[in-house]
């Protein structure tokens, strides 16, 4: 009986400890820069977060608010790629993804995008929708008024201006 019961509690251990190392734990390979990404995703383009759409229905460790599951944002200008859209939904992580947490994102803020285009429909978002791997530089923060995007640009670059940016942009 009490053999039984050790076991009972070592498989729970051993699931629990799983569970925790489930969360992405990614290396990238090869060149994840924002440039790269960019040259090579479907869509990119200039967008303003409007508003957070879902939201998880648990707490994350750390956030002390409701945390953000998808965002809408509103397509500003799109250099690659084809859509008739004029907002968009992206989808973010709920803690097992491989995905960027959507706080990261400020409502009303400026973003340079290459996300991947979501092709079927489940809980973790729909068809047609969009989300990030949290692995590669598919986004930039960007200062509007400077026309400047900010991050991982390429791997000795953390910023280009947009018309630069545009300019060395593979279609």
């Amino acid at each position: 009986m009490k053999n039984l019961f050790l076991k009972k509690v070592l498989l729970l251990v051993t699931l629990l400890i799983s569970f925790n190392s489930f969360a992405c734990d990614c290396d990238c390979e090869g060149d994840c820069s924002f440039r790269a990404i960019a040259n090579n995703n479907s869509l990119v383009a200039l967008v303003k977060v409007i508003e957070y759409t879902d939201f998880l229905d648990y707490e994350i460790d750390g956030y002390d608010k409701e945390m953000p599951f998808s965002m809408t944002v509103e397509i500003i200008k799109t250099y690659k790629g084809e859509t008739s859209k004029k907002q968009i939904k992206i989808w973010g992580a709920n803690g097992i993804l491989c995905r960027p947490y959507l706080s990261n994102f400020e409502i009303g803020k400026y973003y340079l995008i290459a996300p991947s285009k979501i092709t079927t429909d489940s809980d973790i978002g729909k068809s047609g929708d969009y989300d990030f791997f949290a692995c590669w530089t598919d986004y930039l923060a960007v200062d509007f008024d400077k026309k400047i995007a900010y991050g991982e640009y390429t791997k000795g670059n953390d910023q280009i201006t947009l018309k630069e940016f545009e300019s060395k942009l593979k279609r």
